[in-house]
């Protein structure tokens, strides 16, 4: 005799099952079960299920009720970073400061490994003979706000679709006699202008045999 629970027929998603999903996936990227790409993968899953089962599959390999995260030292990032005649560099993989300036020295903050389950994280920067930089992951939105003084202002996201679920990153700068600069690189692009020329040339070198 056939099991009735194998012809039940499937249970359809809503859109709180759906949104639940998303929370659990944003929980698994801080606790750094998942990286930001698995992430965006499974999140337009999520947001197209039709049915509970297909939900299920996207979470479970991440466990169900998972611990609060441990907190690691050294790892907590100042509210507020200041330097006079040196440069601010920081590669952000928590919560970056809110706010960061210099005197005679450039900012570059890069969010590439950043995790974070916000919705929105604002910067506030601002340089005197000096240039701003900053980084996002390719599909992240970000937008700049600020001017410059003597100075140019340059915005280069690259045209690829959004990752679900990243916060939006506004920038807020201003700089005297500096540039501001917002911009998209791939996981492990160089940062530094100087390297990446180098890599390429690097990579265009033949072969000595």
């Amino acid at each position: 005799m056939p099991d009735d629970q194998d012809n039940a027929p499937a249970v359809r998603a809503s859109d709180a099952d759906r949104e639940a999903i998303v929370t659990r996936l944003q929980t698994a990227v801080g606790e750094g079960r998942i990286d930001l790409d698995e992430f965006g993968q499974r999140a337009d899953a999520a947001y197209a299920a039709v049915t509970r089962a297909e939900l299920d599959l996207l979470v479970a390999d991440l466990p169900a009720n998972a611990p609060r995260p441990v907190e690691i030292v050294g790892q907590r990032p100042a509210e507020e970073v200041s330097s006079v005649f040196g440069d601010i560099r920081l590669a952000v993989a928590t919560t970056p400061p809110q706010r960061a300036g210099t005197v005679f020295g450039d900012i570059r903050i890069d969010l590439r490994g950043l995790r974070t389950g916000a919705d929105r994280i604002d910067l506030h920067l601002s340089t005197v003979f000096g240039d701003i930089d900053v980084i996002v992951a390719e599909g992240v939105d970000a937008e700049l706000h600020g001017r410059t003084v003597f100075g140019d202002r340059k915005v280069q996201l690259a045209p690829v679709q959004r990752l679900a679920g990243t916060p939006l990153v506004v920038v807020h700068a201003r700089a005297i006699f500096g540039d501001l600069r917002l911009r998209s690189l791939a996981p492990g692009e160089s940062a530094s202008r100087w390297a990446a020329l180098l890599e390429r040339l690097a990579q265009r070198r033949p072969e000595v045999r």
